[in-house]
């Protein structure tokens, strides 16, 4: 019954797994992408946006229903972008 049960739980986290995973490539930041845009400083690729510079300012996803951190400002409504 635990041996079930495990299988299971590991079964239904295989497709998590297997969802796309952005990767820094050439120095420059990347992160998945949430909706349709992506933050300032930061291009569309698939499902990643991938930073214009290496020295571009990190963004991350933004909680909903959250501010963003203090030092950083809200861009494309989903994501939060450092102010260095």
């Amino acid at each position: 019954m635990i041996r079930l049960a495990f299988a299971l739980i590991v079964a239904g986290a295989l497709p998590a797994l297997a969802a796309p995973y952005c990767q820094p490539t050439n120095g420059r930041d990347q992160i998945t992408k949430t909706g349709s845009a992506c933050p300032v400083n930061y291009l569309s690729s698939g499902p990643c946006c991938i930073a214009l510079h290496q020295d571009s300012p990190r963004a991350f996803a933004r909680l909903p229903g959250r501010a963003c951190p203090t030092a950083s400002f809200t861009s494309a409504g989903s994501y939060c972008v450092s102010l260095r």
